[in-house]
């Protein structure tokens, strides 16, 4: 099996390479699609009593998540010192109304009304309630509504803070975002610059394992989107290890194709025993990997699941592109080479 895809890719690189381009951009819309849930409950069994207690509740319209909005006066000389001043009052009651009007807001009060309110009359809190849940999407869309409610006419002399329970999550899922990205891009530099040193500062070897591994996670994060697969804080990290894991596969094919070349095999040779040989070995790696991840679906905690399902899927790709997409680069990338270096030759000939 592994010949006859051999055989294929040095026959029709090209034809390989359009394929698996635009599969790769059909997977785009759906790493759009990828919600971040942060939620507690999504985190535990739907079948847990306390999880599916407080899911009746909320079926029932009973069960709500308090969104507190801190009111602090004072914060300078001149402004608002006092929140049972006529301004703080008016603005307190404006940000409660407008509170009301936010989709998915049942309910918000202003300090002086619920008693929130310390003895020195500079703190209090608005308290809004709202049943959006673990709708990340939704949640997201409230959290802004209430940081854009509080922005209105506000007196000088007092700051807002947004805090409760949706603010907590909103903010985690921003934090598992910012990461998800920043731990992707840093995994790519590094493996990138180690790459580049093991291959002699050769820029095109350093390149065509990433092409591997970041094709693996557009690819990864499209099934996602697809599936319905959300992103949480485990599964936040899965970026970085499937490019640590799968690196692996694209530069022990690479080196030893490398190798038998410099070694002056034909390049069907050396392909036949980078990937016949050497994938063997991969092959029987990555089932190993993989069936170690699907562990995870047996315990019983869905964030666990995510996490095992994501890392199999994600190492599963990075194994299909390493055999089937890599030896295709190699070719193209030789072709490339000798035209280049025939076109530069003929040029250099043409001068002399």
């Amino acid at each position: 099996m592994l010949d006859d895809i051999i055989h294929f890719q040095e026959n029709h690189p090209w034809i390989v390479l359009t394929i698996f381009l635009s599969l790769t951009v059909a997977m785009i819309p759906g790493m759009h699609g990828v919600e971040t849930i942060v939620a507690l409950e999504n985190m535990m069994p739907a079948s847990s009593e306390p999880v599916q207690a407080f899911n009746d509740l909320r079926d029932l319209g009973l069960g709500k998540d308090t969104v507190a909005v801190k009111l602090t006066a004072g914060t300078e000389d001149n402004g608002v010192s006092s929140l049972v001043d006529d301004k703080a009052k008016a603005y307190s009651e404006a940000v409660s109304e407008r509170l009301r009007n936010v989709e998915d807001i049942t309910s918000a009060q202003p300090p002086h009304k619920t008693g929130f309110i310390d003895d020195a009359k500079r703190t209090g809190v608005i308290i809004a309630q709202t049943g959006v849940g673990d709708n990340g999407e939704q949640m997201s869309r409230v959290f802004n509504d209430i940081q854009e409610a509080t922005q209105y006419d506000k007196p000088e002399g007092i700051e807002t803070t947004i805090t409760g329970v949706p603010a907590v999550q909103q903010r985690l899922a921003d934090m598992v975002q910012t990461d998800k990205n920043l731990t992707t891009l840093i995994s790519l530099i590094l493996v990138f610059l180690l790459t580049l040193a093991l291959f002699r500062g050769s820029i095109t070897a350093a390149v065509m394992p990433i092409i591997v591994v970041l094709l693996s996670i557009v690819w990864l994060y499209g099934t996602m989107g697809y599936l319905g697969i959300p992103l949480s804080t485990l599964a936040g990290s899965v970026a970085a290890l499937v490019i640590g894991i799968g690196i692996d596969y694209a530069v022990h094919i690479l080196n030893t194709y490398r190798y038998h070349r410099r070694h002056g095999e034909s390049m069907r040779d050396a392909l036949d025993k980078a990937v016949g040989q050497t994938g063997v070995a991969i092959l029987a790696t990555s089932i190993t990997t993989i069936s170690a991840f699907l562990a995870f679906l047996t315990g019983a905690m869905p964030e666990m699941h995510r996490f095992g399902l994501i890392m199999a899927i994600g190492i599963a790709y990075a194994l299909i592109f390493s055999f089937l997409l890599l030896p295709a680069i190699f070719i193209i990338e030789e072709q490339l080479t000798h035209k280049v270096y025939n076109a530069l030759k003929e040029r250099f000939d043409h001068e002399a």
